[in-house]
């Protein structure tokens, strides 16, 4: 059977290795700023806490199976798992084959993305910027123009948060929304002063009914 992870378990998930599986999960109040939060329905959203309660079994992993994943959650319809990725809660092309049984509480299983992040030592404002950033691609040249250009951690992220508003308003309006640019491309043409220092707002309007 093959499985798959929940994106950032290991960042806002935090429990004590030699006391089993937990008894609860953490949700963050900063999610309701998420874009990607906002635009799943309030079924969705109860699908995604069930399967994170789920991954609690086994630091972050669950089946990769929509079927079982319905089943073990007592879900009425099956997770569009491909939208969960998309919208990156669940980690883009990470499967696993043979992960223990849920009984059994698992040791961090470390992906093949992870490996490059034991080898370099990326600075935790790089890594909090590609967490957000949502084109993964060419990691280490993106860290490169992080490392050269030096930009502003805040500006960055918030520049990215706006951005991601913004092409989710285009794609509902059915207007043209270009594609994310590599990490390392956005870096080195300046990207983040195409946005205004703002929090970005998210009003009833940009949510999907």
């Amino acid at each position: 059977m093959e499985y798959i992870k929940i994106r950032n378990w290991d960042k806002w998930q935090t429990y004590r290795a030699d006391r089993g599986q937990p008894p609860w999960i953490k949700i963050h109040r900063c999610i309701m700023r998420d874009p990607e939060w906002v635009s799943l329905s309030d079924a969705e959203r109860g699908q995604l806490i069930a399967m994170w309660l789920l991954a609690a079994d086994h630091d972050g992993v669950i089946p990769a199976s929509p079927i079982l994943l319905q089943k073990l959650c007592f879900m009425s319809t099956e997770p569009d798992i491909n939208k969960f990725t998309d919208l990156r809660f669940i980690e883009d092309g990470w499967r696993r084959s043979g992960v223990g049984a849920a009984s059994e509480r698992q040791p961090n299983v470390a992906p093949k993305a992870e490996t490059e992040k034991n080898r370099i030592e990326y600075s935790e404002e790089f890594l909090n910027f590609y967490a957000v950033y949502p084109l993964k691609k060419s990691k280490l040249a993106a860290y490169k123009s992080w490392t050269k250009l030096k930009p502003d951690h805040d500006t960055c992220i918030l520049a990215v948060k706006n951005q991601i508003t913004e092409k989710l308003e285009l794609r509902r309006a059915g207007k043209f929304c270009p594609e994310w640019k590599h990490p390392s491309v956005w870096l080195n043409k300046g990207c983040w002063e195409d946005e205004t220092n703002t929090e970005p707002e998210i009003t009833y309007e940009s949510v999907e009914q």
